[in-house]
């Protein structure tokens, strides 16, 4: 039997391709190219945008007001707008547990990247790819301070980039500011500059808008609260939702536990409690106007555009004016402060590091083109930085004897006419009680040291044109109180609630400049009130060029509220008040001349109140001052409208006259004039005249007392003058006639001819003793029967003998 034989083969162990060395270098070698090539083509693609990083001045990283330009109606710059509810707090400043909160919420690995958090950017495009959309951002604290500081979004809109460019530029210069500054430094730069909802930028600006307090002083939730406005400032604010803050600040709070920066205990209170709110922000702006104008632009674009910056805003002012009105103030109450008998705190004299309010003089103008709406000129206080109450916004003060016009109106709406008499005589104050209980009630009005009565009775012109209180008080008692507050509610004054007391007609009770303002150009209107509001905006232009808002140009609603006949009843009375009554020489200076308009200055009793308000065509201007304490405190003895108020006036009307001036106003066609004896304020006569002495040469002189009066159509017919006509004055002189004066006046003879034959010894070519408007004797002509002699060249004042003084004697 055959045994086999056992063979030993050579086995060949050939090694796989992967376990050759010569495969793996290769394959390094290829990547190493790869990854050459790939940083050759990414230097060479990102070259332009790290380029274009280095370009930033990282010196001014810290700049951050972006301000906005006012411009006036013509374009010229007339201040800017800067974000002033920003104020810078150093790092130190800052306390820890809002460092922890922040970087929980924005950027937990800030102090381990370079600027840029690749980690972070691979997670979030997994996330984003993974949900399939952008829900995720990789932004650090570092690229938001670049974004923010520069204008990174301004530059990709030039150059038509998309997003991803720009972030690559936002990266590159991200890195450049790791280099240049700390990371403290960095976190104060942010913390500085970044917008925190409702106008807020910055910490600080924040910390007082919303819970007012230092930074140093806020709570963990508190921190986690505003922290949880960065993503989204509007949206999160707790101001605007209390829900959608709670949200994001939970969200704070949950990775602050995750870093361990807050304990577990903690986190579950901090969750469900309540925040508690205490708005104390900083005021923004540097002049009543420019806050004023702010406030306008916030309300038109919001308040994210607003603090954005960056925009020329068109306003309606007229800088003349504005500049006139501020210095014609600070001169007149620097005056007021410098009277002897001035005793408040003065301007001069105040330091805001005391401490203290302010309390000294304050005033306030403001100019409106009633025909628009348009405002002119602004000037809310004396001074802003001290004092940034704005007394045209805010105030409201008593309208003391500047009230008078509506008293007047409502007289003249039920009945009476400018001619109709009251009686002007001394009236014991406790019909009034203001100023005290006893006494005689004072006569400021007529704003003279020593004002006297009539001791009888006058026209209601007579009365408003010197702006008599005592006759004022009488024809307001006439015509009732309560049509009286009737008639100033038609106006816009917020009376509908006062008590119908007597010294609602001096001006007892309280408006506001705004108020007044509008009440007094219903007289320029022709007894119309403007339903519109003031305009300080026509239009908004972005650094781009662009209006992104323009005012609708429409003609302002307005409502008959009295007769066009009343209004210009009124309005010549108040124009008489500037040619001779309580503010004659107003006009003097004026450029408009004659001025067609007219206005009304008015003092409280106390006189701690000074107004004027006056209008031409096309403006209406009101000035008020005073204390802003209003505590019944006197300016000084004898504070009067026409020393104060009025001055600014003059200087702010003339200095938009240029613009604003030329216009007439013209009487209404229900409008009559009628010659009618300023004395008796009865149809003049021939006979309308008296006598007054010349006290430095004794002449005698004779002057006519008729003047053209304005009557409404239907109330022109009034009785002939009783008081210089002889007429006996029986019965009611409202219904006397022209056949019921007695033979002692005699009726002229009508002639047969119109050429007179011979002599004329009985004087008949003297016209009939009714005058006519068209009489010369009521434009300077003559009124007296003697002037009907011929004297030639013999002055028409009659020289009388002064007699001796009466000496009597002892029997």
């Amino acid at each position: 039997m055959a045994t086999p034989q056992k063979t030993n083969r050579r086995k060949n162990h050939k090694k796989r391709f992967y376990q050759r060395k010569r495969v793996w270098l290769s394959l390094f070698l290829f990547m190493v190219l790869v990854a050459a090539i790939g940083l050759l083509g990414v230097n060479q693609y990102t070259k332009e945008y790290r380029e274009r990083a280095e370009t930033y001045d990282l010196t001014r990283i810290n700049d951050l007001e972006i301000p906005s330009v006012i411009v006036d109606r013509g374009g010229t710059e007339i201040g800017r707008i800067f974000v002033q509810n920003r104020s810078l707090v150093g790092f130190d400043r800052i306390p820890k547990v809002f460092i922890d909160a922040l970087l929980a919420g924005e950027d937990k690995r800030f102090y381990d990247h370079d600027g840029v958090d690749y980690r972070g950017i691979a997670r979030a495009v997994y996330l984003n790819w993974k949900a399939g959309e952008t829900t995720q951002g990789a932004s650090t604290i570092t690229q938001q301070l670049a974004r923010n500081a520069f204008p990174l979004e301004d530059e990709r809109k030039k150059y038509n980039e998309s997003g991803i460019q720009r972030k690559m530029v936002e990266a590159f210069l991200a890195r450049r500011i790791e280099k240049t500054y700390s990371k403290s430094q960095i976190l104060e730069f942010y913390l500085n500059r970044i917008y925190l909802g409702s106008g807020f930028y910055g910490i600080r600006s924040a910390s007082l808008g919303y819970f007012g307090k230092e930074p140093e002083d806020l709570t963990v939730l508190e921190c986690a609260a505003i922290v949880g406005c960065i993503k989204n400032p509007s949206n999160n604010s707790p101001l605007n939702s209390l829900s959608r803050n709670q949200k994001a600040r939970n969200m704070v709070l949950e990775r602050m536990k995750q870093m361990g920066n807050l304990k577990r205990k903690d986190y579950k209170r901090l969750v469900t409690e309540k925040l508690k709110l205490n708005p104390k922000p900083l005021q923004r702006g540097t002049s009543h106007l420019y806050e004023r104008v702010a406030n306008e632009l916030g309300r038109l674009l919001g308040e994210d555009a607003l603090a954005a910056g960056g925009f020329t805003v068109h306003t309606t002012i007229l800088s003349r004016a504005q500049e006139a009105a501020e210095r014609a103030l600070e001169e007149s109450l620097s005056r007021a402060e410098a009277q002897a008998g001035f005793s408040g705190q003065k301007h001069a004299d105040y330091s805001k590091q005391s401490g203290e309010r302010p309390e000294y003089l304050q005033g306030a103008v403001l100019m409106v083109d009633h025909l628009t709406g348009d405002v002119l000129a602004h000037v809310g206080g004396r001074d802003y930085a001290q004092a940034p109450y704005d007394f045209i916004e805010l105030g409201k003060r008593p309208l003391g004897t500047a009230f008078f016009p509506y008293i007047y109106a409502a007289a003249l709406e039920n009945g009476m006419t400018p001619a109709t008499q009251v009686e002007d005589e001394p009236m014991d104050n406790r019909s009034v009680m203001v100023g005290g209980r006893e006494g005689i009630l004072g006569e400021w009005g007529m704003e003279v040291l020593n004002p006297e009565y009539e001791n009888g009775p006058i026209t209601l012109r007579k009365a408003l044109e010197f702006s008599k209180v005592a006759a004022t008080v009488r024809v307001a008692d006439r015509v009732g109180l309560k049509k009286v507050v009737d008639m100033a509610v038609k106006f816009g004054m917020p009376l509908e609630d006062v008590e119908l007391l007597p010294r609602l007609a001096v001006g007892f009770e309280p408006v506001s400049l705004k108020q007044a303002m509008r009440a007094m150009s219903v007289y320029a209107n022709r007894g119309r009130i403007s339903q519109g509001g003031l305009v300080y905006i026509d239009r908004v232009v972005d650094r781009g060029g662009r209006v992104i808002y323009r005012r609708k140009r429409t003609p302002q609603n307005r409502t008959q509220i009295i007769d066009p006949a009343t209004a210009w009843q009124v309005h010549s009375m108040m124009a008489g008040s500037m040619y001779r009554g309580s503010s004659k020489g107003a006009l003097e200076g004026m450029l408009e001349s004659p001025f067609p308009g007219a206005g009304k200055g008015g003092s409280t009793s106390d006189f701690g109140d000074c107004w004027f308000i006056g209008y031409n065509a096309r403006v209406t201007c009101g000035v008020w001052t005073g204390f802003l304490s209003g505590g019944g405190e006197a300016i000084y003895p004898g504070a009067f409208s026409r020393d104060l108020a009025l001055p600014v006036w003059k200087a702010a009307m003339n200095a938009a006259a240029p613009s604003f001036g030329g216009d007439k106003l013209t009487a209404p066609s229900n409008v009559l004039e009628v010659p009618i004896c300023s004395v008796s304020g009865q149809r003049a006569t021939e006979f309308c005249h008296e006598y007054s002495e010349d006290p430095g040469s004794g002449i005698v002189k004779t002057h006519s007392t008729a003047v053209n009066e304005f009557f409404r159509e239907g109330t022109e017919k009034v009785p002939y003058c009783t008081k210089h006509s002889g007429a006996l004055g029986a019965g009611s002189v409202t219904d006397m006639h022209m056949l019921d004066l007695p033979a002692l006046s005699a009726v002229p003879i009508k002639p047969k001819d119109p050429v007179l034959i011979g002599n004329d010894p009985f004087h008949t070519r003297l016209p009939s003793f009714a005058a006519t408007s068209e009489s010369s004797g009521f434009v300077g002509g003559r009124t007296n029967v003697l002037d009907s002699l011929d004297l030639g060249d013999v002055e028409e004042a009659i020289q009388l003998r002064r007699p001796g003084r009466l000496e009597i004697y002892d029997e």
